[in-house]
């Protein structure tokens, strides 16, 4: 266990230690987390993952004074998630040629860390890039920096490349269903919000609300439904693997569309944490509902799940853009920050390809909006 201390990046006079670690639960204890992808759960279900395929597993505990905070990193020789976004850009060639240190993973709808100071996020990656280096691997990248944050690890470190791959959703959610349909942005997106929701009623669908372990069950039938969902034969985005242990993060509940005879129609996997709801992905049996509107329905419960618990905050994920769009939801860029550990120009291209791909990808999204 290796110990660094940083004292030149900042004005201020406190000194930033960190220590590597094996396994996060040798970390000291945490705060809150900002988010259910920033809790140790979160950080602790990547151990066994191997639907994303990790190679190896680093953890790093940062302090600077009496504030404290823990990153994860992963180095990773296969991401699907990272190779769903290649596709939605209409990349020619992969990205990567070799193994990759992302910080945390890419599936953590938010990443960064919120709240840590610039001289904490020198620290970061500083230490994953050294790190990046050891293990040979072709670059460090810091995942999904929400605005608020890019600025700031923008100043701890430049990037050689940034690449948003993909938009959050937000939406306040008001004291009603009636309320979130009002914000609408025209009246005929909240009639079709009805009747969607109408229709699927009018089928025989049921919520059911599994918290936690209770949604163990359900994950074998989830993960194949987001399976079918796709074109068949691209590699699984989620695997039981991943999501059994993600069960046990802070607020996992899942939103699950059943049919009259009990059968899984399909469903959101959730968190209910702090004062949002965040819908993290999704599975529907297509092949089985025709044109039953299984997603716009879900949607509806999702939004009245989120008034019946307190949250003001619907956060609906990423992807679906022109959909979220007509609902008017708020459109979150998130920043992956690319940090070479040798100089590659041809990365870097590619780098700039894929970003490129992908914002157009989006605008011709929205603009079907």
């Amino acid at each position: 266990m290796s110990v660094t201390t940083l004292r030149r990046l900042s004005p201020h006079s406190s000194a930033v230690t960190s220590t590597w670690h094996s396994s996060v639960v040798a970390l000291p204890a945490e705060r809150r987390a900002a988010t259910p992808f920033h809790t140790r759960e979160w950080a602790a279900a990547w151990q066994a993952v191997r639907t994303e395929q990790v190679r190896s597993r680093h953890h790093l505990f940062l302090q600077d004074g009496p504030s404290q905070h823990r990153m994860s990193f992963y180095q990773v020789s296969n991401s699907p998630l990272w190779h769903a976004m290649e596709d939605d850009a209409g990349v020619t060639r992969p990205t990567f040629e070799a193994d990759v240190l992302y910080g945390p993973s890419v599936y953590g709808e938010y990443g960064g860390l919120p709240g840590a100071t610039v001289p904490v996020l020198a620290e970061a990656v500083d230490r994953g890039r050294a790190l990046a280096r050891d293990i040979g691997t072709e670059a460090l990248v810091i995942a999904n920096i929400p605005p608020a944050e890019r600025t700031l690890w923008r100043q701890a470190r430049t990037p050689d490349a940034e690449v948003v791959l993909y938009w959050a959703h937000r939406a306040r959610v008001g004291a009603s269903v009636d309320e979130f349909i009002a914000n609408c942005p025209s009246a005929s997106t909240g009639r079709e919000f009805r009747s969607q929701h109408r229709r699927g009623n009018e089928a025989g669908l049921t919520l059911k609300i599994t918290r936690g372990p209770e949604l163990l069950p359900y994950v074998p039938e989830f993960a194949a439904q987001s399976v079918r969902a796709g074109d068949g034969h691209s590699p699984a985005l989620y695997g039981t693997d991943m999501l059994a242990p993600l069960t046990r993060v802070p607020g996992a509940v899942g939103l699950l569309a059943e049919h009259s005879d009990g059968s899984l129609a399909g469903g959101f996997f959730c968190f209910r944490y702090g004062s949002a709801l965040y819908l993290w992905t999704a599975a529907i049996d297509d092949a089985r509902n025709g044109d039953l509107p299984i997603y716009s329905w879900l949607m509806y419960e999702s939004v009245k799940f989120a008034v019946d618990t307190g949250a003001s905050v619907l956060d609906a994920g990423r992807c679906d853009y022109a959909y979220k769009a007509r609902l008017g939801m708020l459109p979150v860029a998130l920043t992956s920050a690319v940090y070479l550990t040798r100089p590659n120009p041809h990365l870097v291209s590619r780098l700039g390809a894929l970003h490129t791909g992908l914002n157009q990808h989006v605008l011709r999204a929205w603009n079907k909006a």
